[in-house]
Formats: structure tokens, C-alpha cells, sequence
């Protein structure tokens, strides 16, 4: 309705009338938007105040009047995430969980050029552990595309937070390495990515410091008991499988970058973590032993410091220390 109609619509309609119609006027101008951003500003007052639940009781009132504003469902999305409890299995986180996940896809529904959208939607399955869903959404964008890098990164990190999917996590870091197959970072990923559980599985300093040769100061050459292992460690030939396939990535990281001490580095600790799945075959050991020696001075010698004699053991171990994952990219791409 427009203003001339209006004014004709009072000089037929008399007082009563002219009230009727400007309520209508008002309608049709947009009163519900008042109404409903109203509501939006009181919501996001009581958000700010830490009455999140007080907050989305007002923003389902102003749902009623502004369905389709977009700020509305971002706002509510953020106030739900406030009221997730990480790892809780309660009605209450379900209920916030469910509340944020559906605002972020209204969101994206109403502003689809919007990163926010799927970026919020995502971290919020991500902290949730909704990785199933994760999974399964990563996949489709795979299937699509084969050489989708970003649904590869995702998937390597809902499998390597999803317990009981090593091999899942390491058969998506070897799709993505072998894609990548001229980029020594990606090879590298997964050789540290395996160290990392060999480690925290079965690889630690009691590992370290086991020698499983018979002492020759010992006249009855009596073999040595190595240190108990717990069910879930990684041992035997499934330990030496996942070390070989480690170092085979690692290798080739070195190919590719005939300098890059820090897989080189990796590889020295991956023939200890090897070694651990021989204390039965004290010649094997030996020879994953060596092996580890002779990466540690290839090391040392790209790094510009003479080798030193033979370390022990525990003293691959020791450097992995300062050669985490996180500092050795960060060194690798200073010497670049």
C-alpha cells in the first residue's frame, strides 16, 4: 500500500478507519522487523550479561517475526555454542548441540557466500565429536573430487580424534602424500604421525633403555626379560610394519629435499621404535640399532656437527623432544 492510497483510503474511512489502516501501513512497512530486531538486540543484552539459556528463549521470539534475517541465526548459533559442555553426554549439551548445528545451516542457507556458515558448522561437529557426520561429509566432497585437499585435511583430523581409527587416519595421510607425491612436508606428516603412536604405544623409555643382548660379563648368558607390555600397545610385526612404512614416507621426504634434517631426524627414531619389536632377536635389534646410528650422523652431518660416538638408545628419544611435529615444521620452513 502506498501513501496516495493510504490518504484516499482516510477520506473515505473517516478516524476509526485511518487507525485501521495505518496499522496496516505500519504491517506492510515492516513493524515484525522492529519487533523482531528488538528481540534480537534484548538477546544479545542477555547474552553478553551469561544468560545464554534467557538469550535463546528471545531469539526463538524474535524467529517468529524475523525467520529470515540472517544475523538473528548467527547470533543464536554463537549462544548455543556457549552452552556446550565438551565431551558432556547430557539432554542439555545434546539439546545446545543440536540448537547450534541447525542455526549454522540456516545461516548458511540464507547467506551461502558467508564462510562463516560451514566454517562455524564444522567446528562445531569437530567439537562435539560428531565424527561420523564428519566423516561421511568429507567423503562425499572426496568422491567429487578427488584432489579436494581441504576435505583431506579434514579427514585426517576426524580420524586422528575418532578413537580406534590409526589405520583410517594413516590410510587418509597416505591418500593425501601420494597426491601430493612432490611435497616433502606431506611425506613427512605421516612418518611423524606414525612415530607419534609407536611412541605413545609401547615406545617409551622403558623401551628405550631395554638392551636385549646377553651380558658378556654373564657366564650363564642368560636372555634378559624386556619390559611388560600393556594391551593396547603396538607391537610385534604390526609395530614393524607401521615403522617401515613410516620410514619409507620419511625417505622420501628426503629425496625431495636432500637437506631436511628434521625427517631425517624422524627416521633415526622410527629404527629405534622398530628395534623395540626385536628384543626376542637381539641381531635384529642390532641392526635396527645401526640403522638409527647411521640417520642420526646423516643428520648431524646436514646440520654441520661432527658425529659423536654411538648414542644410546634413549638419546634418539631425547631429541624427538625438541622435533615435535609443530617445531620441526616451523624450523623446515625458516631454512626454505
Amino acid at each position: 500500500m502506498n501513501k496516495r492510497a493510504l490518504e484516499r483510503g482516510i477520506a473515505r474511512t473517516g478516524r476509526a478507519g485511518s487507525v485501521l489502516l495505518l496499522l496496516v501501513f505500519c504491517a506492510s512497512l515492516g513493524c515484525s522487523q522492529v519487533r523482531g530486531r528488538r528481540r534480537i538486540q534484548k538477546a544479545n543484552q542477555l547474552y553478553r550479561d551469561g544468560q545464554y539459556k534467557e538469550a535463546v528463549a528471545m531469539f526463538r521470539e524474535a524467529e517468529q517475526f524475523v525467520p529470515d534475517f540472517w544475523v538473528l541465526w548467527i547470533n543464536m548459533g554463537y549462544t548455543c555454542r556457549q552452552m556446550l559442555i565438551p565431551g558432556a553426554k547430557t539432554e542439555e549439551n545434546t539439546a545446545a548441540t543440536q540448537c547450534a548445528l541447525s542455526a549454522f545451516r540456516r545461516l548458511q542457507e540464507l547467506k551461502p557466500g558467508d564462510p562463516r556458515g560451514p566454517a562455524l558448522y564444522e567446528q562445531t561437529l569437530f567439537e562435539t565429536d560428531q565424527h561420523e557426520t564428519l566423516s561421511k561429509m568429507y567423503t562425499q566432497r572426496i568422491e567429487k573430487n578427488q584432489a579436494d585437499e581441504e576435505a583431506l585435511n579434514g579427514l585426517i583430523q576426524v580420524y586422528s580424534k575418532w578413537p580406534g581409527h590409526l589405520d583410517d587416519t594413516v590410510a587418509w595421510y597416505r591418500r593425501k602424500a601420494d597426491l601430493k607425491s612432490s611435497d616433502a612436508e606431506a611425506q613427512y606428516a605421516l612418518g611423524v604421525y606414525i612415530w607419534h603412536q609407536l611412541f605413545a604405544k609401547g615406545g617409551g623409555a622403558d623401551k628405550a633403555t631395554f638392551d636385549p643382548r646377553p651380558d658378556p660379563s654373564s657366564k650363564k648368558n642368560q636372555v634378559k626379560t624386556p619390559p611388560p607390555s600393556n594391551p593396547d600397545e603396538i607391537v610385534g610385526q604390526r609395530r614393524i610394519e607401521l615403522s617401515d612404512l613410516g620410514i619409507q614416507y620419511l625417505e622420501r621426504a628426503v629425496a625431495l629435499r636432500s637437506k631436511y634434517h628434521e625427517a631425517m631426524t624422524y627416521v633415526n627414531l622410527l629404527y629405534r621404535q622398530k628395534s623395540y619389536a626385536y628384543f626376542d632377536d637381539p641381531e635384529q635389534w642390532q641392526k635396527c640399532v645401526d640403522k638409527a646410528t647411521e640417520w642420526r650422523d646423516k643428520t648431524l652431518a646436514v646440520t654441520g656437527k661432527a658425529p659423536d660416538s654411538p648414542a644410546p638408545p634413549e638419546a634418539a628419544e631425547n631429541e624427538a623432544q625438541s622435533n615435535e611435529p609443530g617445531n620441526a615444521r616451523a624450523a623446515s620452513q625458516r631454512k626454505r
